[in-house]
């Protein structure tokens, strides 16, 4: 069956956005609606739930950030509104903060993207894509679009504006926004803390993607300037 639309998944602070509107500029596919399995910073709903609905023709995106990069940027802006006083919170009260019934928002990423790889694996026709690497290399993104729906010889419109659910953003560094943050040891080693435990335990494929977002954090001439 024709792939004729798509539905995005991610967490906020994660190019859904951006790399929504991307692939709906490349290839021209239309975007599922609301009622079509809900908010997309959900946990991704289990096989019980979209069975019910018609996959065949829609392809669907995940779209995951590093956590540390990601971390930052829900406590510079959480779109949270259940707690006014979040914004208050220094980067450390805010690591420890308990979010959407989640433990914290370390828990909270881990199970998301957790729940995303799970989903993308029982759909089927589906994309994982690293909003980092989407940034450093539209055209390959792009190749794994056309390949997955047998189109060939398209140009590539990049997408480099900043995007967020307000619009676009010419203003805005997306290169500077998505840069891993210098945080210090002791910072480091709290979210580690909650990350490799909800982590470690998954999928080889999610194993390998963690474990190598967390060797490039790792690096201290990222990590401790």
């Amino acid at each position: 069956m024709k792939i004729d639309s798509i539905k995005v998944f991610g967490e906020r602070h994660s190019g859904t956005n951006a790399i929504g509107f991307f692939v709906g500029k490349n290839f021209n596919l239309k975007f599922k609606p609301y009622d079509f399995l809900g908010w997309k910073h959900r946990l991704a709903p289990k096989k019980d739930e979209w069975s019910k609905f018609d996959v065949q023709s829609c392809l669907f995106i995940f779209c995951i950030r590093n956590p540390y990069s990601w971390i930052k940027a829900m406590h510079r802006e959480p779109y949270y509104d259940h707690y006014p006083k979040i914004k208050d919170l220094t980067l450390e009260e805010f690591i420890q903060f308990s979010i959407e019934d989640y433990e914290n928002c370390v828990v909270m990423w881990n199970q998301k993207n957790d729940s995303y790889i799970r989903m993308s694996e029982e759909v089927p026709n589906s994309i994982i894509i690293n909003v980092e690497d989407f940034h450093n290399n539209q055209s390959k993104f792009h190749a794994s679009i056309a390949s997955l729906l047998n189109k060939k010889d398209l140009p590539v419109i990049e997408m480099n504006d900043y995007v967020n659910g307000r619009g676009r953003h010419e203003q805005k560094d997306i290169t500077s926004s998505l840069r891993v943050p210098a945080l210090d040891k002791e910072l480091i080693e709290s979210i580690n803390s909650s990350l490799f435990e909800e982590t470690i335990s998954c999928n080889p494929n999610k194993k390998a993607w963690c474990n190598s977002a967390c060797a490039r954090i790792k690096q201290d001439s990222l990590i401790f300037s």
